[in-house]
């Protein structure tokens, strides 16, 4: 039973998840750190220097919910935080450093633990001292804990003596012969971090009751970077495709498919920017925006910096909002015997291989789809710490075979149970790797049909798969799996034809369900009869 006051917080999947698992809302934690700041605290810099540290709306929602989380642990036999590592992403100006210093100094001096040990950290020294700086001043300006602490001028270390607890300084470009250490540690700009400090602050706080991992970063420009990946993670986790009770998510942002119209409008610039009208000035904001108006490059900046839009990555083929419309609860139960055409996506070597069974149109002209999926167990471990296949393996959502490749005979022999449930009139397959192992569904009575991977032979299934998802029509019963490959399919267009690519070459993001999806949709009406006459092929981003 979950009680009132938890109700109260639960903001999405996740917090509901946790809260079913045993999970609550402690309001004295919370209210103790937003009391925290205002009264210790003093800020350093701008129009607010030397005045108390007083939280803005939107910080207090974020800390209460940081911190206000709790479980109940049977190892300390007490409650601790739920809530372990934390990714925040907020524009410029919306006060992040300071609110990043202050929760390392809450951390340090508040949080009721002897020996305690926080790092700011970054990319390199100079951006570590960014945040690290705020802490040093905020020590300094407040008479209480400029008593309780010593701050080392030449090294920058708060050491708090009561504790015997301190505040220290780690860096990406002096990260060597740190793997030791543990405690809680602040992160600035994530979204620049690279794999080597990444690495170093994963388990700092393993043996530690109630460590924090706070990350706080505006959007960046490299799709396959550590804060891209902590960015698309935490949002899997609230929507509820992974899950980790343990970790905070929260994202300030312009809508990451908005055109460039709609992010002029002034009510867009306040959802992505929490601190609107306190220390963000509308009008600054405006002459902002159209400077930024002048070149590609100022363009790119300003959706980056000012309004959390990730660069340098197209927008996503098919809408979140789309695809969950198009979420039905049905089972394989459900669709004993049917007829339906299979999709195959055979892997190379050690990527996915994706069949998809295509069911329908039923009288609604409605489609419904069911995923299967087989990787390496050697590469869902690879890329645990990216992608959670083992969990989604453990779920019965994918199906690893031993080894660094996929084995064939287990796909085969899948496919070959999957023949005696349902009624599959044809397999769509591409024969530059899949020929040996479609042969032998023939050899069964199987009908195979060759798709060469061309972009003429996916423009219009790629399009009706489009259209279908906008108007409802393609169901699925949320697998995670496909829902992951779904967000993270782009197009590439040419001569206004268009076919579903990966992200990046060498990206651990796949999409393989996908293209195994459109492909079976390529069998959904008769191909028009070839013709040498010149043919005109027009098409919207809504359809042919």
């Amino acid at each position: 039973m979950i009680d009132a006051i938890t109700q109260k917080w639960i903001r999405n999947a996740a917090d509901q998840a946790a809260a079913e698992n045993g999970c609550r809302f402690d309001e004295q934690r919370a209210a103790h750190v937003c009391e925290f700041f205002p009264r210790f605290l003093r800020l350093y810099e701008g129009e607010h220097a030397g005045e108390p540290f007083n939280l803005m709306p939107w910080q207090v929602d974020l800390l209460s919910r940081l911190f206000g989380w709790v479980r109940s642990s049977e190892f300390f036999k007490r409650d601790v935080r739920r809530f372990r590592k934390a990714s925040i992403w907020l524009p410029k100006k919306s006060g992040k450093s300071p609110l990043a210093a202050g929760v390392g100094l809450y951390l340090l001096l508040a949080d009721g633990e002897q020996g305690q040990k926080v790092f700011s950290a970054a990319r390199d020294g100079k951006q570590a001292t960014v945040v690290h700086q705020h802490a040093r001043k905020m020590v300094e300006s407040s008479p209480e804990l400029s008593r309780k602490c010593k701050v080392n001028a030449s090294t920058g270390r708060i050491t708090h003596i009561a504790t015997s607890s301190f505040y220290d300084l780690l860096s990406g470009d002096n990260h060597q012969g740190q793997e030791g250490l543990n405690g809680s540690v602040i992160i600035d700009e994530t979204h620049v971090v690279d794999s080597r400090l990444a690495s170093v602050v994963e388990h700092m706080g393993a043996s530690r009751a109630e460590p924090v991992q706070f990350e706080v970063s505006t959007a960046g420009n490299n799709p396959m970077s550590y804060g891209r990946r902590q960015y698309e993670y935490g949002r899997g986790v609230n929507n509820g495709d992974f899950t980790d009770e343990g970790f905070f998510y929260v994202a300030y942002e312009a809508p990451q498919d908005a055109t460039d119209e709609q992010l002029g409008d002034p009510a867009v610039w306040q959802v992505a920017n929490p601190s609107w009208g306190h220390t963000i000035n509308g009008e600054e904001f405006r002459d902002a925006f159209n400077r930024a108006k002048r070149s590609l490059t100022d363009w790119t900046t300003f959706k980056m910096y000012r309004l959390n839009v990730w660069a340098n990555s197209a927008n996503p083929f098919i809408k979140a909002a789309d695809w969950e419309k198009c979420r039905e609860e049905f089972t394989e139960t459900d669709l004993l015997g049917q007829s339906c055409i299979m999709g195959l996506d055979l892997a190379r070597k050690q990527d996915i291989t994706a069949a998809v069974l295509l069911f329908g149109p039923d009288d609604e002209g409605v489609y419904r789809v069911v995923p299967r999926f087989w990787l390496p167990e050697n590469r869902a471990k690879e890329l645990e710490a990216e992608v959670p296949f083992l969990q989604w393996q453990r779920a019965g959502h994918v199906r690893l075979t031993s080894g660094d490749v996929t084995d064939y005979a287990v796909v085969l022999a899948d496919i070959l149970e999957l023949a005696e449930r349902f009624t599959i009139k044809s397999v769509v397959f591409d024969p530059l790797f899949a020929e040996e192992l479609t042969q032998g569904l023939a050899n069964e009575g199987i009908e195979r049909v060759e798709f060469g991977q061309k972009l003429i032979n996916f423009a219009r299934p790629t399009a009706e798969f489009e259209s279908l998802i906008i108007a409802g029509n393609l169901r699925h019963n949320g697998n995670p799996l496909l829902t992951w490959q779904v967000g993270n399919v782009m197009v590439k267009e040419a001569g206004g034809l268009m076919r579903p690519i990966r992200p990046l070459r060498g990206d651990h993001r796949t999409v393989d369900g996908v293209v195994a999806a459109i492909m079976a949709l390529s069998m959904t009406n008769a191909a028009p009869e070839e013709n040498t006459e010149p043919q005109l092929i027009v098409w919207t981003h809504s359809g042919w």
